[in-house]
């Protein structure tokens, strides 16, 4: 079949993010949206190449003259690991982006999807992807030959003249199974690692959605529908990426890995039984877990949980909408210690009405819990949250690249303060130093850089 054209998938270098008021996690993971948006486009014969400049750091006036080479160019402003966590400042993205002819150019991510409008006022580009990108990609790539944008194609917006359209929202993929395996082979896999893990990492996915609806929790790149790949399908990815790629490490991105209790004891007991030899980490609500849970992800490889533990106030865990208690955190913490499984814990100070006192409970609480590790953030009123419409936060004001960096309800040295503290009084305590340095000695710098980023920001 003849080459129907060439496409560039461009996932920018993050950099920039160092601006931030706050400190936000710049790692080396895939670009997964990117990965199966290739797969696709190579299914239909195009000729496809991700730049993944996280990694590969092509300078921002060189840019321009790889683009010509591209009939299309297709640029993220939030890899699939950071649509629930976007970026706040995106002069890295613009930084990229306006070296693009503007003819050729599409842009997509949780900036673009809240913000269509101011994004393609700045940056005139042909057209903006809203939400899960890879179907819109495809059909984009294939339908978009003329002199003016498809107004059929759905999920989009785009200028036609001095008027914004907005197409139909597009269905996000029902049937996940129906993706082709990530084109990984385009990424430079030798490159990406956790530093929780190690190297040999790959991150996949067996669901997208939520049912939750957390104020904090931005979901707008998800829609509103849990769905889930079938088992044989997660399966069968995990096989290929071990066989194709010798990936020994992976990071499961699903927002709830544990919601279906009978899918993921049927996925522990299969990898069991197929004693694959891949270490594995998930995040998970703290109530998804118990005894027999644990076990059996014990069994099946699972070295490392991730829990949004979010607070030491049982007040302000109720005014989020989590449904979770302190209780039920120290409870999953203890028992999953106990099942052999690491524990990262999420922590945040800022929230409506929280007080000192209570962001001292959360200090003491992640103390208090001995999780193998603890990550400690502003809350982020994003548009798009529940809590940016409560704070009457107009998107609209907003500068195009710069995104609220906290709750400024609070005063800002109150709450970097308690972050220094939180990050001192946890880790540098003599058994969590031990422990931080006998883990994965070879990512040992790593995780010492990650913490002084994190204190300093």
């Amino acid at each position: 079949m003849k080459n129907p054209g060439k496409i560039l998938l461009v996932n920018p270098d993050w950099q920039g993010i160092r601006r931030q008021k706050q400190a936000q996690f710049k790692r080396i993971w895939q670009p997964l949206d990117l990965a199966n948006a290739a797969a696709l486009l190579e299914e239909k014969h195009f000729t496809v190449r991700i730049l993944d400049n996280n990694v590969e750091r092509v300078p921002p006036e060189s840019l321009g003259i790889l683009a010509e080479g591209y009939d299309k160019v297709f640029v993220t402003s939030t890899p699939y690991d950071r649509w629930q966590c976007p970026s706040l400042d995106i002069g890295f993205f613009f930084d990229t982006v306006r070296q693009i002819p503007p003819e050729r150019l599409y842009l997509m991510g949780a900036h673009v999807t809240e913000r269509p409008q101011t994004i393609l006022q700045k940056t005139r580009a042909r057209a903006a992807i809203l939400g899960e990108p890879e179907q819109t990609i495809l059909e984009l790539a294939l339908r978009d030959l003329g002199l003016h944008v498809p107004e059929e194609i759905p999920g989009i917006a785009f200028f036609k003249g001095s008027r914004m359209i907005t197409t139909p929202a597009r269905e996000n993929l029902p049937n996940l199974d129906a993706l082709p395996f990530p084109a990984y082979h385009l990424l430079p896999m030798d490159r990406y690692f956790y530093e929780f893990m190690g190297n040999d990492f790959a991150i996949l996915e067996t669901s997208r959605g939520c049912p939750y609806r957390c104020s904090f929790c931005y979901l707008g790149m998800y829609g509103k529908v849990f769905r889930r790949k079938s088992l044989s399908r997660v399966l069968e990815e995990m096989v290929w990426v071990k066989t194709q790629y010798h990936v020994k490490n992976i990071y499961f991105m699903d927002l709830e890995f544990g919601l279906d209790r009978d899918y993921l004891l049927s996925l522990c007991k299969e990898l069991t039984h197929r004693d694959m030899g891949i270490q594995w980490c998930c995040q998970t609500r703290v109530t998804d877990v118990d005894e027999e849970v644990l076990k059996w992800m014990k069994t099946a490889g699972c070295s490392l949980i991730h829990f949004g533990v979010e607070s030491g106030s049982d007040r302000i865990l109720k005014q989020t909408g989590k449904g979770i208690k302190v209780s039920d955190c120290a409870k999953a913490i203890a028992m999953t210690r106990a099942a052999g499984i690491r524990t990262a814990v999420f922590m945040n100070f800022g929230f409506p009405g929280e007080t000192k006192v209570d962001m001292e409970d959360t200090i003491k609480l992640a103390v208090r819990l001995t999780p193998s590790y603890a990550s400690f953030h502003l809350i982020v009123p994003f548009p798009g949250t529940k809590i940016a419409l409560d704070a009457n936060i107009d998107s609209a004001n907003l500068p195009s690249h710069l995104y609220p960096h906290y709750n400024k309800e609070h005063d800002l040295a109150l709450l970097k303060r308690m972050l220094r503290k939180a990050y001192c009084r946890f880790y540098l305590r003599p058994q969590v130093l031990r422990d931080f340095a006998a883990r994965n000695r070879g990512h040992y710098l790593n995780k010492v850089k990650l913490f002084f980023r994190l204190l300093t920001g």
